[in-house]
This record gives structure tokens, sequence and C-alpha cells, in this order.
């Protein structure tokens, strides 16, 4: 499909030059006669191919938060993940392709080697900062942010994954880049960010079946329903028991 060329005339002039950076996602079809005898059609939506980087649905979720926090004048980001995050990531590259200072609290303590993810995001001028494992729970659950937001004033304050109802604008755009002919979209959750984010704009009779990424997983249930907020509706459920056992 080429390069995203059409202007988007409601993003910071820097945003908007990032995403003209950006590659459209295709939607592959599956061919299995398995399938096919069963009657079902399946396509993959191939958001791994957006950019190297900027990839999944890493993009979508950040795509208006990083708008708000540039329109807004804030003088920094500041967020949270793993040593291996993919959101920690894609947030350190693209703060380093608009020129905006990014803090990340990664989980766990400071090793003698760095995780690739780390590395890079280092490389990308991210501040990191390590914090013990219960300290990282306390931040989840808003409890130490307070510190964070002293020691770093005025920053935007993304939570860990990206999981903020401004993402949910970016990921509902999922929706306008598919054809009419689909009952189902099925994807795989981690904070439910993605899944809110199509549920608050999925019209009936279409439903959403999410795929939890980790095992003890119910949380999302919670999360999920915090992020639709007003937007509350049934047309989406959660699997729970396809883990293989990841933590």
């Amino acid at each position: 499909m080429g390069n995203q060329t059409v202007p988007d005339l409601g993003l910071h002039p820097k945003l908007e030059v990032l995403r003209l950076s950006l590659k459209a996602s295709p939607l592959t079809s599956i061919k299995d006669h398995n399938l096919e005898n069963h009657g079902i059609r399946l396509s993959i939506k191939q958001d791994e191919r957006i950019h190297p980087v900027l990839s999944g649905n890493k993009w979508r979720k950040l795509k208006y938060v990083l708008n708000h926090v540039l329109e807004s004048g804030y003088p920094g980001i500041i967020s949270m993940g793993g040593g291996y995050s993919n959101h920690l990531h894609a947030l350190a590259y693209a703060c380093h392709q608009l020129d905006l200072p990014v803090v990340g609290l990664v989980r766990g303590e400071p090793s003698s080697s760095l995780t690739p993810t780390l590395n890079d995001v280092q490389n990308w001028g991210m501040q990191v900062h390590f914090v013990s494992r219960s300290e990282y729970r306390q931040l989840r659950q808003a409890e130490l942010v307070t510190q964070w937001r002293k020691a770093y004033p005025d920053y935007y304050w993304l939570p860990e994954g990206g999981a903020v109802t401004l993402a949910l604008q970016g990921v509902a755009e999922i929706l306008d880049e598919l054809p009419d002919n689909y009952d189902w979209l099925a994807l795989a959750c981690g904070t439910g960010t993605t899944l809110a984010g199509l549920a608050s704009q999925l019209a009936p009779p279409r439903q959403l079946l999410g795929i939890a990424a980790v095992k003890h997983a119910n949380f999302l249930y919670r999360d999920i329903a915090e992020l639709l907020g007003d937007a509350q509706s049934d047309n989406w459920q959660l699997g729970l028991d396809y883990h293989q056992g990841i933590i």
C-alpha cells in the first residue's frame, strides 16, 4: 500500500513528519484447507509492517498521546516497563525523533549488561531508572507516581503499556482500515488498551476476542472497563487460558 502520504492536519507538525515516515499496515489473507473446509476466512492485519520500531499497536497507542504532549507543551514524558518492554522501546524511539525528553522506570535491578532493548532506549536518549519489583507494583497502582513527578516536574505520566484513554482513539483507527466482510476480530492482550480502543468503536454484531498474553490476567476485565468508561459495550470477551505458562 506504500507510505501513508495523506496529510493529517490535526497533528502537531513534528509528529506529522514522523507519521509520514511510516508505512501502511497490509491485510493478508491466510490460505488453509482446514479453515476453508469449515467455512472460515482468516486474514491478519500486519501492523508489524508499519515500522521496524514503531510497529504493532505501539504507534497507534502513542499517536494521540504524543500529539497531546507536544500541543500542550509538556517538557517530557515519564513511563514504565520491563527490561524487554516494546512500549518503552517504541516510546524512546518516538521521543528521540521528536526531540522530546523521556524517562523510563524499569522493573528489576540493574545488571552488569543491559538487555538489547535497554541499550537501544539509552542510545535514543531515554533516562533509565531501575525500580524494585515491589516498587513497580506500587507504580501500577499510582502509589509512587507522585515521587517521580516531583523528580521530573510537569512531565506527562504515561502508565505501563501506554494504557490511557487517549490511546483508544489511535487504536480505533484500525477499524477504518478493515473491509466490511468480517464477523470477529481476535488479538493478543497485555494491558487491554488495544481491545478497549476497538471495543469503543466496533459496531454490532461484530465481536472482539482478546487472548491474554500472561496468566492470572483476570485484572484485564477491570482495566478494560476502566479504559472504556462511558463507552462500555458487551461486544468483547477474553480468553485467559492460552498463555502457555507465561508469567
